[in-house]
């Protein structure tokens, strides 16, 4: 709405204001060429060099349009090439939170926690991450519930291993806490090629049997933690970015043999652990003022107890010795149930990992694995949505819209035209611009997101704007001087046109190069996919359009005239 509201003032601006600035304006300057006038003035100076030189160009291509177009239909071919394997297409978001590397770790508690038992977990984290050369800098943020550290890292350390270890380190600090959640995350060149974060890529089982779908997903979580570059494998995940249904428990093991060498059982030992973690102790009573008052002994700490600080806990045997919970448990982590999704009455379990590479390389990856797991009859392995990636549906819708326009374009220049032929004069522009945007984004190392989408159908509109004024020019000449022939008048046409059509792109381009220059990087905000489009379809266009487009011009009506001399009906001859 807003683009349309503008091109229509624009319009009403260029069809009333401008005519009458330019008519005060030339008036003036006619009225000083004339004072200024000399009847013996020479002739006019000889055209520019690169003007000559663009005529030559024009008139080889005019001439020779089959080898223009071989050479511009190679090259399209290569940038969509390099387009196609190198750079990532059918993102919502950009590549933003991939323009850097860096790692975050998030910390939550239980709604109620207080504020020391949040920084003291997050100054956990500090204190190791200062022993880690290699961190540039690291901040951390802590509120009531919740705490978070984003590590970053020198340039020098972009695209190398270092940020992956030193995320695997985090990961492993993560799980030495009870009652609160950590994850940890990596972001930029260093992780997943340039990805954002795990799980990256997620797989969907349905069926109608709830442990069939269960055991499917098991299966299919124990091939993939096999691999290399799989890491981080949840079968029973959400399809939501970071938010986790991933649910564990810890589980304490005894070692009864080392039990029976203190001479203490298991009952003796699962109450101190209790009053070691929950605080479980027999009631006491006493008398306050008269009043009998329940009253509870606890080690201290024991509203906050970590996994590592268990196993260091002191407890007394009967012997009256003290020992290490650590020596006689041990305790892991395990997965449990955290919820039960339906869709359609069928049960659903996401299979979510995190993949460590290229988005290409990932994605061939995802699709070999579906196509690789057999699931037996009435039931559905499928690619799970992680919400950071179009779907099918919405590209289908994307692919209509871009129709719609291309149809559209073509249905105004015939009107304006009267021609069915020279529309495809202006819609060749399209692929023209598409060459600028491939290598654009081939260059910048940006991610094809939604808004470039939206760039392409904005282009469409813009770029044949150049050709249009092409086509109508040459279409003039040929009215205006009928005597020249069609690769004259070609050449004439294309020539009174250079000039407007470079001010124009020139402007525009200049005009949108803010959006993109003073970012992180490319992709680091959401317009400048769509500026990206802009500059690289507009600039490629503009070269074409002044080189190729001329020469197909000719070519389609040359081979109108000869359709339309092939059908003209032979004259009768006259009688003797």
């Amino acid at each position: 709405i807003v683009v349309g509201l503008t091109l229509l003032a624009s319009l009403f601006v260029a069809f009333t204001f401008i005519p009458a600035l330019a008519a005060r304006v030339l008036r003036l300057r006619g009225r000083r060429s004339r004072a200024a006038a000399d009847p013996a003035a020479p002739l006019p100076p000889r055209r520019p060099f690169y003007i000559r030189f663009y005529a030559d160009v024009v008139g080889f291509t005019v001439r020779h349009p089959a080898f223009a177009m071989f050479v511009t239909a190679a090259i399209f071919g290569s940038s969509y090439y390099l387009f196609d394997k190198y750079v990532t297409t059918w993102t919502i978001w950009g590549g933003g939170w991939g323009a850097r590397t860096y790692i975050s770790v998030m910390i939550d508690l239980p709604r109620g926690s207080n504020l020391e038992r949040t920084d003291q977990l997050v100054s956990f984290f500090e204190e190791r991450i200062a022993e880690i050369p290699e961190v540039k800098q690291y901040t951390a943020e802590v509120s009531e519930n919740r705490g978070a550290i984003e590590i970053t890292f020198p340039d020098s350390l972009e695209n190398t291993q270092i940020p992956v270890a030193i995320k695997e380190q985090m990961y492993a600090y993560s799980h030495s806490f009870t009652g609160a959640e950590v994850r940890v995350y990596g972001f930029g060149p260093s992780f997943y090629g340039g990805g954002s974060s795990p799980p990256n890529y997620a797989i969907t089982v349905l069926g109608y049997n709830y442990e069939r779908v269960r055991d499917i997903a098991e299966d299919l979580g124990t091939r993939l933690s096999r691999l290399s570059r799989v890491t981080d494998v949840d079968t029973n995940a959400s399809s939501r970015r970071f938010v986790r249904d991933k649910a564990s428990e810890y589980v304490v093991t005894l070692d009864r043999d080392r039990l029976a060498r203190h001479d203490m059982s298991v009952d003796v030992l699962v109450n101190r652990l209790a009053a070691a973690v929950a605080g479980n102790a027999r009631l006491g009573y006493l008398k306050l003022g008269g009043e009998e008052v329940q009253y509870q002994v606890k080690l201290e700490g024991a509203e906050d107890m970590d996994v590592l600080a268990l196993t260091e806990t002191l407890v007394d045997t009967p012997d009256g010795q003290r020992i290490r919970l650590g020596e006689v448990i041990t305790v892991e982590p395990r997965e449990i149930l955290a919820r039960i999704r339906r869709e359609n009455q069928q049960y659903e379990r996401t299979v979510a990992y995190e993949f460590r590479g290229p988005q290409r390389l990932g994605d061939m990856f995802n699709d070999r694995v579906i196509e690789a797991t057999q699931a037996p009859p009435g039931y559905t392995v499928k690619k799970g949505d992680t919400g950071w990636w179009i779907d099918r549906e919405q590209q289908g819708q994307i692919w209509m819209v871009i129709a719609i326009s291309l149809l559209l374009v073509y249905m105004v220049t015939a009107a304006v035209f009267e021609s069915l032929v020279q529309p495809l004069c202006v819609l060749f522009t399209v692929p023209l611009a598409l060459i600028g945007v491939y290598l654009i984004f081939f260059y910048t190392e940006a991610s094809f997101t939604r808004e470039a989408y939206i760039g392409v159908i904005m282009m469409f509109g813009i770029v044949v704007n150049n050709a249009i004024l092409l086509v109508d020019n040459i279409n003039g000449v040929r009215r205006r001087e009928p005597h020249l022939a069609m690769a004259e008048a070609i050449v004439q046409g294309t020539l009174e046109r250079v000039r407007p059509i470079l001010m124009t792109t020139t402007t525009t381009v200049l005009g949108l190069l803010p959006l993109v220059l003073f970012g992180q990087g490319a992709g680091s905000r959401i317009w400048d996919a769509l500026a990206l489009v802009l500059i690289g379809g507009l600039l490629s266009s503009t070269l074409f359009v002044l080189t190729l487009t001329p020469a197909v011009y000719g070519a389609l009506e040359g081979w109108k005239l000869r359709r339309a001399e092939r059908w003209r009906p032979e004259p009768s001859p006259r009688p003797a």
